[in-house]
């Protein structure tokens, strides 16, 4: 059977069972369903606007919560080879949906999205007089650093330095949080964990470093490329702390380890360690640094001129 809503196309193979209980009586109604797409438009699915009409501007759609009913026990095999999801632009997406209980569990959802590939495993739920609830594990490969930023809101409030970054980077993350009714994370209640590693970033105009390059006398490091960086990280409580991790940046290396949060605080401390054209400062091996302040103004500390009467 194939289905037409607006410019969005559904071509379904399905099979269900006790569909007469589930009309009359109103019982659980099962069935499998193989679903492909070649277009959906999520967006506007879910705002309830229709495509037929002709318009001049791309419409503003508002969307709604999808609500999973509690009467049906589905298995869906989707294949969808285009999708809108708010401003995210998904390719192939593939997988195992299993529909039961007003709840969605993923199954090796596979979609390619942000320049690289998600593989999701978890589940979108949404129980009776409450916030639909997400939870769920991505696996990234190859993904934008741009291109998440510009695609992702919950990128926008939480890692806003994407925005400066030139690459891609993989990993895994893990996320627990109840959406709004437009589908987006309510950022209070969202906890999460995860890794992050890039083998080729390339670092332009970045506030902070822009300071500590500033503070060292070190120009080049404001342009500079970063090799086979690994984060490690938790979102709690609005925040997202790191564990202490290296950045190489030609031949300082800073380690750092802190937190940022929701209203774009930095709360950071770490070590330079100075190289030997750093001059008698050097001998010292490393030094202290804190960054604090906002991503817009970020306050650096390190009391270079301190150090090298030490070292003098």
């Amino acid at each position: 059977t194939k289905v037409n809503i607006g410019d969005n196309d559904i071509t379904l193979d399905s099979r269900f069972e006790n569909y007469l209980g589930f009309v009359f009586k109103g019982t659980t109604l099962k069935g499998t369903l193989n679903v492909e797409s070649q277009k959906f438009n999520l967006n506007v699915v879910m705002s309830g606007e229709s495509t037929d009409e002709p318009v001049e501007e791309e419409p503003e759609e508002v969307m709604r919560v999808i609500r999973v009913p509690e009467n049906i026990d589905f298995r869906m095999q989707a294949a969808f080879k285009h999708v809108i999801f708010d401003k995210m632009n998904i390719n192939d997406l593939k997988g195992l949906l299993v529909v039961k209980d007003r709840k969605v569990d993923m199954q090796n959802l596979s979609l390619n999205t942000m320049g690289g590939n998600v593989v999701v495993n978890g589940a979108y739920a949404t129980p009776e007089g409450q916030n639909p609830k997400l939870n769920a594990g991505f696996a990234l490969n190859n993904i934008g650093f741009a291109q998440a930023y510009k695609e992702l809101d919950m990128v926008q409030q939480l890692a806003p330095i994407f925005s400066n970054l030139k690459g891609d980077f993989s990993g895994s993350v893990k996320v627990d949080t109840q959406l709004d009714e437009q589908m987006s994370p309510v950022m209070q209640t969202l906890n999460g964990s995860g890794s992050l590693s890039t083998k080729d970033l390339s670092l332009s105009d970045v506030a902070v470093i822009n300071m500590v390059a500033d503070i060292v006398k070190k120009p080049s490091m404001k342009e500079t490329k970063v090799k086979d960086l690994k984060v490690d990280f938790a979102i709690k409580d609005g925040r997202v702390t790191t564990k202490p991790f290296d950045i190489k940046m030609g031949d300082y290396l800073m380690n750092l380890s802190g937190s940022t949060g929701l209203d774009q605080t930095i709360d950071y401390k770490g070590k330079i360690t100075l190289p030997a054209s750093a001059g008698a400062v050097s001998k010292l091996g490393t030094v202290d640094m804190t960054i604090g302040g906002t991503f817009t103004s970020p306050k650096v500390g390190i009391d270079m001129e301190s150090l090298a009467k030490q070292a003098a």
